[in-house]
């Protein structure tokens, strides 16, 4: 449990880092571009920001079932993708139910939902500023 708990706390320190590092190079992109095609391009940075953070809480499930912190319900194993569309659906705490961990794994689930919570939130106020200074422009 608390291999488990670290590696949830690694991720979620790796992802809201590195969710916080591309969301501001976004706002330095509207600082200096406030046009449709600027906006496109932050708006491709926060999902391209949003898939980072898939992506790492993937390798951290695939590391977990490694370590033998647990495992899925999916038979007969797991691949690659798998694993980022479990972590996909988590992060944005939609939780469809066809995969789900086991064991310990289950922290990181609700870690990673955490944490998908958090970022969404710090991506609407990205998109709330940009909508602001759109209305200024």
């Amino acid at each position: 449990m608390i291999t488990a708990l670290l590696l949830a706390v690694f991720l979620f320190l790796a992802a809201v880092a590195s969710h916080l590092a591309i969301l501001g190079v976004g706002h330095r992109l509207l600082d200096r571009r406030r046009d449709t095609l600027g906006k496109l391009a932050v708006s491709l940075l926060v999902l391209a920001s949003h898939f980072l953070v898939a992506i790492l809480f993937a390798a951290g499930f695939w590391l977990g079932a490694q370590w033998g912190l647990g495992g899925f319900d999916k038979a007969p194993s797991m691949h690659w993708m798998d694993y980022f569309y479990f972590s996909l659906i988590n992060v944005t705490t939609l939780g469809l139910g066809d995969i789900y961990p086991t064991e310990h794994l289950r922290v990181l689930a609700g870690v990673e939902a955490l944490t998908g919570f958090a970022l969404i939130s710090c991506s609407a106020q990205l998109f709330w500023t940009m909508m602001q200074k759109g209305e200024k422009a």
